[in-house]
């Protein structure tokens, strides 16, 4: 008697939308009359929709597995098979599995699973007794268009120069199922400040761009545009689905710049003849930019000392500066003093004035341009010129010291003079009023007259 059985086909997985896994169950049951040793096997079909593909409605063999469990796939299906994105299996002895890891579109229809009964006949071959066809079992989806929608936002808002801007994007999906993302960022970078833009994946669908140091060329707006992928099949090149557009976000700072302040000093005001007279200018800076705060090398100055004669007077003349390079120029002055320029750091500049003379009193104020790295534009900017107070140096008339030394000359002389005179009379009076002996006149007239 011949085997007789029962086929029924049901869906245990059965997909929502594209590229979603699909599995079909071929059920075998009532089995009577299968001889022993007599084996079941199986064939898959598909029917295509009609309309569906934009063809005519047409029938394919996906495979089948014989009595010994050999594969044999249909001619379509084969490469699907080998690749292992499909199978064919027999999980029991009577039941029977298709599988699709990605489901196509071109994959919905209707399907059939036909069992054959397979007996050894008496001579030892193995023979097809019997076989049954289970009813049709539609695979079918809406086929929606797949969507992206692609949401921005700022997570580091870059509000000064230097600081630093992220955003991220934020991808969800409607009816596109597994997907590979590729994402393009837009806005109003530099395209030489590349090496200062960072692009990171933080999720299976979301996105961050981050702009280190922000300048004033880096304002506008940003946004990004995402594309999604699919592969039909594992192995296969990805196929573009669709892309989306983010929101704009705004970068917006105003570049104030830091400021700065001046201001002169001196330990004392007032020194004598000879002595060195040193005088400070003191700078300081404050403000919003993150690089002269943080480091001196990004900030120079440029310091000019100008000399008054007269206390509030508007005669100035220039006695020395230093460029911001560090280059000293010393001016022409009316004074045998020398002056020198030294910076004890990098705010603080000192003028010395040595061997002071009286031509040296008068008012002495600083001028300062100050040189900043901008952050915001990676250049060197000067600031507005700073002009400090002005201070008063007096070179004190030392009186003694003026008048010992012709003083003590005069006496000197004095006293020379009046022992010179003293000598002198002396001398004189030696040589010219000496006293001599009185000898008495003789008697004798005629030598007396001789004498005469």
């Amino acid at each position: 008697m011949e085997p007789s059985f029962t086929v029924n086909l049901e869906a245990l997985l059965n997909p929502q939308m594209t590229a979603e896994p699909t599995e079909l169950a071929c059920h075998v049951t009532n089995i009577t009359h299968l001889p022993l040793g007599g084996r079941l096997g199986v064939t898959w079909g598909h029917t295509t929709l009609p309309g569906l593909v934009g063809g005519p409605q047409t029938s394919n063999s996906i495979g089948s597995l014989d009595g010994k469990g050999n594969l044999l796939p249909g001619a379509i299906y084969s490469d699907r098979l080998k690749s292992g994105v499909m199978s064919l299996t027999r999980v029991h002895p009577d039941t029977f599995k298709l599988r699709f890891l990605r489901t196509q579109e071109i994959d919905m229809g209707q399907y059939v699973c036909t069992v054959s009964a397979w007996s050894v006949s008496s001579q030892g071959d193995v023979m097809n007794t019997a076989q049954a066809e289970s009813a049709p079992l539609v695979v079918r989806w809406d086929t929606k268009r797949p969507t992206l929608n692609v949401v921005a936002k700022r997570l580091r808002e870059a509000s000064v120069g230097g600081a630093t801007f992220e955003m991220s994007c934020a991808v969800a999906t409607e009816n596109l199922g597994e997907a590979g993302y590729s994402v393009l960022h837009g806005g109003a970078t530099d395209p030489n400040r590349r090496d200062s833009l960072v692009l990171t994946k933080a999720g299976p669908a979301e996105f961050r761009f981050r702009l280190v140091g922000v300048q004033l060329s880096d304002r506008g707006f940003y946004w990004c545009v995402i594309t999604a992928w699919t592969k039909q099949q594992p192995g296969q090149a990805w196929t573009r689905a669709t892309s989306a557009e983010s929101n704009k976000v705004k970068i917006d700072f105003q570049e104030n710049g830091p400021s700065f302040s001046v201001a002169i000093q001196s330990d004392t005001t007032s020194v004598y003849p000879w002595e060195t007279a040193k005088m400070e200018c003191s700078l300081s800076v404050s403000g919003s930019s993150p690089k002269t705060s943080a480091h001196t090398d990004d900030l120079a100055y440029e310091v000019r000392w100008f000399f008054t004669r007269l206390r509030g007077g508007q005669t100035t003349t220039q006695v020395a500066s230093v460029d911001r390079f560090g280059v000293v120029r010393k001016d022409n002055r009316n004074s045998s003093s020398d002056i020198s320029i030294e910076r004890k750091d990098t705010h603080t500049y000192l003028l010395n004035i040595h061997g002071t003379q009286d031509s040296d009193s008068g008012e002495y104020h600083c001028v300062a341009t100050p040189w900043y790295l901008s952050a915001s534009t990676g250049s060197w900017t000067q600031a507005g010129e700073l002009t400090s107070s002005r201070i008063f140096l007096t070179v004190k008339f030392a009186v003694w010291d003026s008048l010992k030394l012709p003083l003590l000359y005069g006496v000197a002389a004095s006293i020379g003079v009046g022992l010179f005179s003293l000598v002198f009379g002396l001398v004189c009076a030696h040589c010219c009023c000496r006293n001599t002996m009185h000898t008495p006149r003789s008697r004798n007239k005629l030598m007396d007259l001789e004498l005469d």
